[in-house]
């Protein structure tokens, strides 16, 4: 978004996405989670929203948008791997081929830009903030198993928010010079993603486990490609197509698995 950094924005939506989570946690109230519990929640919540988006916004800044996010990609196979390792989740040959498949479109289709050099400073912080959110998912899959995922998703977009509270005096001066436009837009990523993006992500980890609802999520790079074309008139190209084709057959595989 145009006169605002990525984390300007991350922090600003992680924010207003607590403000929108107030009404959830209002209706259904706290969960008796125990101490235990309440420490692996605020641990996924720092590790996942904190650091793990802050390093990948440094990564960012050094390798540019499309190599950081390449980079990332292989991290919902890590995700599966930690959740057949300490959940018991399913991990069969099929599940992991559709989540290669997947991988590989993301990959297909970031491959069409070129910025960005490769530092190894960046492929460091690319790395971390990979394993970081694969250990948050892992928690949040251990978290929702007898819980309200909603309550789940908003303590957790509130935990985020309050670490989040460190990066305030460096987004300041983005925050002064913002236009109404950026308010608008801040507010529609906060609703859309932060909210209710949330609210289907951590649904589906409950419903299906982290080791299917992570690789399928994966995809939605290839959904932004395509309402690029749709409302942006961006041009539909071979690479989009077989990215396409790829995630189809990946979430049928995935999903059938």
């Amino acid at each position: 978004m145009r006169g605002i950094s990525s984390l300007s924005l991350n922090v600003l939506r992680l924010f207003m996405g607590a403000l929108l989570y107030l009404v959830v946690l209002a209706i259904y109230g706290i969960p008796p989670l125990g101490t235990r519990g309440f420490l692996i929640l605020i641990s996924s919540a720092l590790i996942g929203f904190t650091l793990g988006d802050w390093l990948f916004f440094e990564s960012i800044k050094i390798l540019g948008v499309s190599r950081a996010a390449l980079l990332v990609t292989p991290y919902p196979i890590l995700t599966m791997l930690l959740a057949h390792i300490f959940l018991g989740r399913p991990l069969t040959i099929q599940i992991g081929v559709g989540a290669f498949l997947i991988i590989l479109a993301v990959t297909i289709l970031m491959g069409e830009s070129r910025e960005g050099r490769l530092d190894p400073r960046g492929v460091l912080f690319s790395a971390g903030a990979q394993v970081l959110w694969a250990a948050a998912v892992v928690m949040t899959d251990w978290l929702v198993t007898g819980n309200n995922p909603l309550v789940i998703a908003g303590l957790r977009i509130s935990f985020g928010a309050l670490g989040a509270l460190i990066f305030v005096p460096k987004i300041l001066p983005d925050v002064r010079r913002m236009a109404v436009m950026n308010w608008a837009t801040v507010f529609l990523v906060a609703f859309l993603g932060t909210f209710l993006g949330h609210c289907f992500f951590t649904t589906a980890i409950k419903e299906a486990g982290s080791s299917i609802a992570t690789p399928a999520a994966e995809s939605s790079p290839i959904l932004a490609a395509l309402l690029a074309v749709l409302f942006l008139k961006e041009p539909f190209t071979r690479r989009l197509l077989y990215a396409i084709i790829l995630t189809g057959v990946g979430i049928i595989l995935i999903s059938t698995g």
